[in-house]
């Protein structure tokens, strides 16, 4: 057996038994977190360059010795060189820490929700596993399957890939249909949009300032963290700071900048961004 497949298989064990640890719970699709210092980090997208520099510069291991967690807010592979890499470097993270590391499900994790382009993990998996290619990419789709969709910090931060929907509500992020589910993983905060308009990519919409509000208020929190779209700084505000989009796979994307955050609770955003 290969040891990525090992490694896969033994994450997945461990997600199919995360119903509670230490200053966390989870009720079906849906992180509780307790409020404690905080890594957050965007679209990796296959980019080990960014991971690593993330992981180096942000001394995430250091950091999760004495007390912090990390949040990854999905879509670790696709377009980058390395996905098998990143996702081996994250199996290992999760592993040795599994009450402090989280990864989300992005959209790039959501084959079964929209069918969607590019998506050449199939190809990295053929050709880095050649004899066990069906089995290792079968096993990481049903690893994408346990992956919890959002986080909430306290009384702090919603934390997702896409974006706040339509009357959420905590139960529709634990237990959200499939198009609840679609929406959540491609939607895209608009400033010109009051509520929602459709979204040039084909799948989610474009929600407006009301929609963020009217969300976080619901879920007794301040802000929404999220990533998904490419911003060229790596970070955007939007919705008066309510909505911030942090986005990690500079690399990939040649971006100016690419951003994670680190945060001790209850900071300020803008004081927690770390640029790369």
């Amino acid at each position: 057996m290969p040891r990525f497949l090992s490694l896969l298989d033994r994450v997945k064990e461990q997600l199919k038994g995360e119903k509670s640890g230490s200053g966390f719970t989870r009720e079906g699709s849906l992180l509780i977190l307790d409020a404690s210092p905080l890594i957050v980090v965007g679209d990796l997208h296959g980019d080990l360059i960014s991971l690593e520099t993330i992981l180096n510069e942000g001394r995430i291991n250091e950091r999760l010795k004495s007390g912090w967690k990390v949040v990854f807010l999905g879509d670790y592979a696709d377009r980058g060189p390395d996905p098998l890499r990143v996702y081996g470097a994250l199996f290992e993270l999760k592993l040795a820490h599994p009450e402090s590391v989280f990864l989300l499900k992005g959209n790039h994790e959501g084959m079964e929700v929209v069918k969607f382009l590019p998506h050449d993990l199939p190809w990295h998996v053929r050709n880095n596993y050649p004899d066990d290619h069906e089995e290792v990419y079968r096993s990481l789709l049903e690893l994408h399957s346990l992956l919890p969709l959002a986080a909430v910090v306290d009384s702090w931060l919603l934390l997702m890939h896409g974006g706040v929907t339509l009357g959420m509500t905590r139960r529709t992020l634990s237990y959200p249909s499939q198009e609840e589910l679609k929406l959540m993983l491609w939607s895209d905060p608009y400033e010109q949009a009051e509520r929602t308009s459709v979204s040039p990519r084909g799948a989610g919409v474009r929600f407006g300032p009301e929609v963020s509000k009217e969300a976080l208020k619901e879920l007794g929190v301040k802000y929404l963290v999220r990533s998904h779209s490419a911003v060229p700084a790596g970070y955007r505000f939007n919705h008066q700071g309510m909505v911030l989009t942090v986005f990690s796979a500079k690399h990939v994307y040649a971006l100016k900048k690419g951003a994670y955050l680190a945060l001790e609770p209850f900071q300020r955003l803008e004081s927690g961004i770390h640029l790369f």
